[in-house]
């Protein structure tokens, strides 16, 4: 891979300005997370996440969305009282690999949260059942996600707490008729139209989860959506490789690499 007179690999300029502006901050501050605030997330992301994913580079794809994960995780974990409103983040998480953030972000038991998107209370409901599981939760959970299911809120969201549901049930069938309904509802919505309705990265997320939660004989029964923002070489790639993400552009201070990508070093320092 080229690389520039400063020794980096070739990124656009965009990101170049980036990785300055991330820089003076940390020297200014000494704290990743107080770097960051005043522009949530990795700033190009939008700008460049089309031309990642047409050079249908995996890998490079993958770690351009684990960069981007760990600077909203990041805020999530150090922001507020409940991690419910990372729900997506937590698919983000599963999607790119980034198992230490998620098992940060799922919380241990259910929450009695007030005033939040809709769809994370019963969605997340369901995700710590499954993946701490924990059968008392899923008893709790799994009557309350029917009950969402059966409801009047959009399909994307239906869909999403559907395919759960059928992740609970080992249903692969039934899971990928949701996973379609997800990304058909998608472009019904005010998702991003430059990334989520390029490639809806927590779709791969779901089906990630089945991947880690079933056997190997039970996730090939699961069929990939056939949507365009949802995509099929990326996600065998992702389940026929060794996985370990790595952030798509690096900081020369070597402290801002490391807590991006150990969160619970600033969680500490906040405590």
């Amino acid at each position: 891979m080229k690389q520039n007179q400063n020794g980096r690999e070739e990124i656009p300029q965009t990101i170049e300005e980036h990785i300055d502006l991330m820089t003076r901050r940390y020297l200014e501050t000494g704290n990743v997370f107080k770097c960051i605030t005043a522009r949530i997330g990795f700033f190009p992301y939008a700008q460049y996440f089309r031309k990642v994913l047409l050079d249908q580079d995996w890998d490079r794809l993958n770690s351009f969305i684990y960069q981007e994960n760990c600077f909203r995780s990041l805020c999530s974990l150090m922001c507020g009282d409940s991690y419910y409103w990372a729900f997506l983040d937590m698919l983000d998480a599963l999607a790119v690999g980034n198992m230490k953030t998620l098992d940060l972000l799922v919380p241990h038991k259910t929450e009695r949260v007030t005033h939040i998107f809709p769809v994370y209370r019963p969605a997340t409901d369901m995700l710590i059942g499954l993946w701490r599981k924990d059968d008392s939760i899923l008893d709790y959970a799994v009557s309350r996600a029917k009950k969402f299911v059966s409801g009047k809120r959009p399909q994307w969201e239906r869909a999403a707490v559907a395919y759960l549901l059928a992740i609970y049930d080992k249903n692969p069938e039934e899971a990928g008729v949701q996973l379609e309904h997800l990304c058909k509802g998608v472009m019904r919505t005010d998702f991003d139209a430059d990334t989520d309705k390029v490639l809806f990265v927590p779709a791969h997320g779901l089906y990630q989860l089945a991947a880690c939660l079933w056997d190997k004989e039970l996730f090939q029964q699961l069929l990939m959506p056939n949507h365009k923002i949802f995509s099929k070489e990326y996600a065998i790639w992702r389940n026929t490789q060794k996985v370990h993400p790595e952030l798509f552009a690096k900081y020369p201070e070597p402290m801002i690499n490391h807590r991006l990508t150990n969160p619970e070093i600033e969680m500490l320092e906040k405590n």
